[in-house]
């Protein structure tokens, strides 16, 4: 079959703005939305229960213009400007206890190896319960533990100022965790953030991870993940039911991935591309 490699990338093109303003509106709005839910939950204008329900939202929703920037695609291509992905990624991964550096460079090896022995996101290859039940809480728990920050650093071959920078911010994140709970915040932190942050980040791992590459057996461009087509899917996924579009063209931002896939999904079809439903079929051997 012929390559039409070409055509894609020129459809990325036209679709990645030198600038992304939704992204940037996406992630200032979920910053502030967290930081007013929890003011009125304080202040008594929003029941407890109702304000953790939306802080999980906002967390399972905050990764995505964190995923954005880890790409640069928040600022593509004008170079003045490349330090605003970071700033970006680095602000939204503050509510969620993650760190950019180490992070970008794990992404990075998914999309070089994805589904493959060494690909870092391989701990989401399983049926649904085992995911959500048994592989995702310990990868969670994980996010506390420095030794395992500091041996990702290491192992990732990140630069030393950004290992020191990622354990300085994990250090800061501790040192503002416990000076909350002493000072007798226990109870809020607790139902404002750590609840919110669990729930949050097991569907978000769940819809980045698990249902955009189950069964995590194949590879290749066009078969190492899938696109859901589902109603209001690219509302309640943020748009990652059309995850491939992303891992063919990572410069595309979010909010692109429907034109780019209405516009090139003839190729796609031509290629074998797994076009489903909202739950992933296991690929017919």
């Amino acid at each position: 079959m012929e390559s039409t490699i070409k055509l894609e990338a020129e459809v990325a093109r036209r679709n990645s703005p030198e600038f992304a303003w939704p992204t940037l509106v996406l992630a200032l709005g979920l910053l502030a939305g967290f930081a007013v839910v929890v003011w009125a939950a304080l202040d008594g204008l929003l029941p407890f229960w109702v304000a953790a329900v939306l802080n999980a939202i906002i967390i399972y929703a905050i990764y995505t213009p964190l995923h954005d920037a880890a790409h640069s695609a928040i600022a593509p291509r004008i170079k003045s400007l490349r330090w605003l992905n970071i700033a970006v990624g680095m602000a939204v991964s503050v509510p969620l206890w993650m760190f950019f550096h180490p992070h970008r460079k794990q992404h990075f090896m998914h999309h070089a190896r994805t589904n493959m022995p060494e690909d870092p996101d391989l701990w989401a290859k399983g049926s649904f319960l085992r995911v959500v039940f048994i592989q995702v809480p310990p990868l969670l728990l994980n996010y506390f533990n420095p030794v395992h920050l500091y041996r990702d650093c290491v192992k990732l071959k990140i630069s030393d100022g950004e290992r020191r920078l990622s354990m300085a911010l994990f250090g800061a994140y501790a040192v503002i965790a416990l000076a909350i709970v002493a000072a007798g915040y226990g109870y809020e932190f607790l139902v404002l953030w750590l609840v919110p942050w669990f729930f949050g980040n097991l569907v978000m791992q769940t819809m980045f991870g698990w249902a955009p590459h189950h069964d995590h057996s194949e590879t290749g461009r066009y078969r190492d993940t899938r696109v859901a087509l589902f109603p209001a899917g690219e509302f309640l996924t943020l748009h990652q039911n059309l995850h491939l579009i992303h891992h063919m063209l990572p410069s595309v931002p979010f909010y692109r991935y429907r034109a780019v896939f209405d516009e090139i999904r003839p190729v796609l079809e031509r290629h074998g591309v797994r076009i489903e439903g909202f739950w992933p079929r296991v690929p017919a051997r």
